[in-house]
């Protein structure tokens, strides 16, 4: 839990020495605890985050999951609000500290610093020279990227390049109308451009892809795997567009086809279901359905049900949200016998729980990758 922040104006935008004088100025007020003079309040600083946004809309909300993040991975953070439409304002530059209450005490002992830019118009282009040199040296730095129609545009090339990771999250694409083509180039760039990517959205992902995976373990289970003859993965439509295929759907037979090694061919769309063609490689064909829904108790863009089907073997495996929204379950039917199945607690993490995951990886995710890949030609 973090206490509300204390926030100055620094006039001399990209003056370092100034912002520099001005952090240090409110780590000081921030430790000054008059009633409480054996608190010792720090000043941490494990990562530099530098986010993007496109949107005031968004302002609140991700400087409150900045606050949230902190307590698990203290950083100084850089909030850049880039106003393109606006008419031209020079950058505004704003400071504040907020101070993590921890134990049972909930006294102040970690005191973390925020950077807030807002710039108008043309002047947008010059946010990644006023923030770079404000980086704290030798610290990882992380670049969450929320403007996912500019990705590779002149103000984020030189962002990407200060940065080691990149953070999106792909269930933005819907709500832009964009799709995961956007995506697919991060990883054609030149082998110098080249940075990590995480996906919030993919991290949503993790325990279907686990609870999937788990049936290849079951040696009972492989002779009908291996000879599936239909795929149906059941989504609940996007806010912004109800004939839209939402990104988790294409991720989740992206990361199928790329493991199992389909090669996939036409899409057929028909009401509410898109019909892909997958091959094997035995060369056996399997027809892939994404298929709409509605879904009250489920998020807009979220995954309802998985059913991998073997007919010859009468065989049929499931991963399906529960009626309430709150569980995954599984079952397993082979030649008409029900299996034993489990049940997962659907863990819904903050925006803030995610990025902290994802903050703690560096290396790239080349599975990510190859699902992104064939996502990227199933949605176009």
């Amino acid at each position: 839990m973090a206490t509300p922040p204390k926030q100055i104006q620094v006039a001399k935008t990209l003056d370092v020495e100034a912002v520099e004088q001005a952090l240090a100025e409110l780590w000081q007020e921030t430790s000054e605890e008059p009633d409480e003079p054996e608190v010792v309040i720090l000043r941490a600083r494990a990562a530099n985050l530098m986010v993007f946004l496109a949107s005031e809309a968004a302002l609140p909300q991700t400087q409150q999951t900045i606050r949230e993040l902190a307590g698990a991975h203290p950083c100084r953070a850089f909030v850049m609000l880039a106003d393109r439409e606006g008419p031209p304002v020079d950058i505004e530059m704003f400071v504040s500290a907020s101070s993590q209450l921890e134990g049972r005490s909930k006294k102040p002992e970690l005191c973390c610093e925020e950077v807030t830019l807002v710039a108008r118009g043309h002047f947008s282009s010059e946010l990644p020279s006023a923030v770079t040199p404000l980086l704290v040296p030798d610290l990882p730095v992380f670049l969450w990227w929320q403007d996912l129609r500019r990705l590779n545009d002149d103000t984020f090339r030189p962002l990407s390049l200060a940065a080691e990771r990149l953070v999106i999250d792909s269930v933005d694409l819907a709500a832009m109308n964009l799709d995961l083509e956007a995506v697919e180039r991060l990883f054609s760039r030149k082998s110098k451009e080249v940075i990590a990517v995480s996906d919030i959205n993919w991290a949503r992902l993790t325990s279907w892809r686990a609870l999937l995976a788990n049936f290849y373990d079951v040696s009972e289970y492989r002779p009908a795997l291996e000879d599936l003859e239909r795929v149906t993965i059941e989504y609940v439509a996007p806010d912004s567009d109800a004939n839209g295929i939402a990104v988790q759907a294409l991720l989740i037979a992206g990361w199928l086809a790329s493991r199992l090694q389909w090669n996939l061919s036409s899409d057929n769309s028909a009401n509410n279901t898109h019909i892909f063609l997958a091959r094997r490689q035995d060369g056996g064909e399997i027809t892939l359905e994404l298929k709409r829904l509605e879904r009250p108790a489920i998020k807009p863009g979220r995954l309802a049900k998985i059913e991998l089907l073997a007919k010859r073997e009468e065989a049929s495996f499931v991963v399906k949200r529960a009626d309430n929204g709150l569980h995954l379950e599984t079952q397993a039917t082979v030649e008409g016998r029900l299996c034993p199945g489990s049940t997962l607690p659907v863990r819904n993490r903050t925006t803030a729980q995610l990025l902290a995951r994802e903050m703690e990886i560096l290396v790239n995710d080349i599975t990510y990758e190859a699902a992104v890949r064939i996502a990227a030609s199933m949605g176009q």
